[in-house]
């Protein structure tokens, strides 16, 4: 029994029948009829290869973004943990400095009210008296000669006159922050960490985008009536990435 093949599926049907069984194709065409299909189905494949290839190309290109942001982030925490150190070690210098200066203005304050007390036990005419208020008023002035060496505000003095070194170095970095980037929360690394986090996702998402060209090219070399379903597999998966791609932008900035 003679047999003919259908045009578009394949398909073996006996050669008295006018369509195909599987498809319902007709089975005999003149060859207009026969190319046309063909080229139609071509023609939507290769825009479809083309809108694939350009959507990879836009997220390689955002790839290259997300790394380039990263890395400049990743440079910026280096310099302002680099800032942060010398600005630490440069605030704790004058923080012990202010402090050993305040220590000797105490020590001459002391010292003059020592002296004023002793004074006290001597009467009014007694050189002794003299002598001990002349040398307190001296210890006073060499006080407030150290005293005008720094700048110490009431802010750093605690209750008991002792000088509070920690907060006199937190305020000194809070004012160094305000000219210099010390970043002390790692802003710049958690920044990185987000754009890599991204490159990432695309990664993933460029992946998913070769899928879809596979489906393609499968649905242009394969003559057999699966190409539809691989056709409109690379179209599902090229519009799955792109509606993932603005989320993916959105979440990570």
């Amino acid at each position: 029994m003679d047999a003919k093949k259908c045009l578009d599926c394949g398909a073996e049907n006996p050669a008295e029948w006018k369509f195909c069984s599987r498809c319902g194709a007709p089975m005999e065409r003149d060859d207009q009829e026969k190319e046309e299909p063909r080229d139609r189905f071509r023609t939507v494949v290769a825009v479809v290869i083309a809108l694939v290839s350009i959507g990879g190309a836009l997220v390689a290109w955002r790839v290259a973004r997300a790394s380039s942001f990263a890395a400049d982030a990743d440079v910026s925490g280096i310099v302002s943990a680099v800032n942060r150190s010398q600005a630490l070690v440069a605030s704790e210098a004058d923080m012990y400095r202010d402090m050993r200066t305040y220590l000797q203005v105490r020590i001459h304050d002391l010292l003059s009210d020592s002296l004023a007390q002793e004074s006290e036990k001597y009467p009014g005419e007694d050189p002794e008296r003299g002598r001990l208020w002349t040398a307190a008023w001296t210890e006073t002035f060499v006080a407030e000669q150290y005293m005008d060496q720094v700048d110490i505000g009431p802010e750093y003095i605690r209750a008991d006159g002792s000088y509070n070194g920690q907060a006199a170095q937190d305020i000194d970095m809070a004012h160094r922050a305000l000219s210099t980037d010390i970043d002390p929360q790692g802003r710049h690394f958690a920044q990185a960490d987000r754009m890599r986090e991204k490159v990432q996702s695309l990664m993933g998402l460029a992946l998913v985008l070769s899928l879809a060209l596979l489906f393609c090219t499968l649905a242009g070399v394969i003559k057999h009536p699966v190409k539809y379903v691989c056709l409109g597999l690379g179209c599902g998966v090229l519009v799955l990435a792109l509606v993932f791609l603005p989320l993916i932008e959105r979440r990570f900035g």
